[in-house]
């Protein structure tokens, strides 16, 4: 079992989700992150915090994306927190 975060996305104009993982039986035991239908890519989380954990994972997605247009679904630019 684990703990999911996940965003609706559109990423370049295509409909796309954004998810991180946590571990559950301890917070950072299993992190990963994943766009849309990509295989997940694990990192090691430097947090114990399921904020902080996200954080760091949102800050990898955002690095992974940084030249794509990516918004919420109404078309407002994703704010990234």
């Amino acid at each position: 079992m684990a703990i999911r975060w996940m965003r609706n996305v559109i990423i370049d104009g295509e409909k796309g989700t954004l998810e991180i993982q946590l571990g559950d039986k301890k917070m950072g035991d299993k992190c990963y992150t994943r766009i849309s239908n990509e295989i997940e890519q694990w990192f090691a989380n430097m947090y114990e915090t399921r904020d902080d954990i996200i954080a760091q994972g949102l800050d990898i997605l955002k690095k992974r994306l940084e030249i794509k247009k990516v918004t919420y679904p109404d078309g407002t630019p994703y704010d990234w927190k």
